[in-house]
């Protein structure tokens, strides 16, 4: 089982990877919600461990990735999203560093492929709509709270939905 990773680490992985197709910051929070979404298809963990997706109009966001990238607007992103952190107590000084999905995670690194080679292709809008179906975990929530711009998106909503959906296309063929 993964430990999971911050929402910066999988968006830098997406970006890193296939960030020449022109990833707009819309889509780029829908891919990495679609990610974190499949990774309990299939195990037990969240694979974002660091923020909940909250239910905005435009579908699940990432408080932390929309702080990133909103100054980039609609046009794709150019840079990789960073932290800072305490270099150490003694010293005070605070470094930036790039969130990274760590190399010898095969199963996280196959999944993020897997999403671009099935996501990839749909702009950000269309993903959006993707997410905003009736039954899902964005849908279910702003039902539920009507009007609240950042109402958290259960992960235990995000799990059932995924597995459901899993199960059926298993079932399905």
């Amino acid at each position: 089982m993964t430990a999971g990773y911050s929402a910066k680490a999988v968006a830098n992985y997406l970006l890193a990877t296939y960030g020449e197709h022109g990833i707009t910051p819309l889509k780029i929070q829908k891919l990495v919600f679609l990610a974190h979404g499949w990774n309990y298809a299939f195990r037990d963990d969240p694979l974002i461990n660091d923020e909940y997706a909250e239910a905005w109009s435009n579908g699940p966001v990432f408080q932390s990735l929309y702080a990133e990238f909103r100054y980039r607007g609609s046009l794709p992103i150019v840079d990789l999203a960073t932290e800072l952190k305490l270099e150490s107590p003694e010293s005070g000084n605070v470094v930036s560093y790039t969130p990274a999905i760590s190399g010898s995670d095969a199963t996280i690194r196959h999944l993020l492929d897997e999403i671009w080679r099935i996501y990839g292709k749909f702009s950000g809008s269309q993903l959006s709509e993707m997410c905003h179906v009736p039954g899902s975990p964005w849908h279910i929530t702003r039902v539920k709270h009507p009007g609240l711009r950042n109402a958290n998106i259960p992960n235990d909503q995000i799990r059932d939905y995924y597995r459901n959906l899993y199960n059926e296309h298993r079932r399905n063929g």
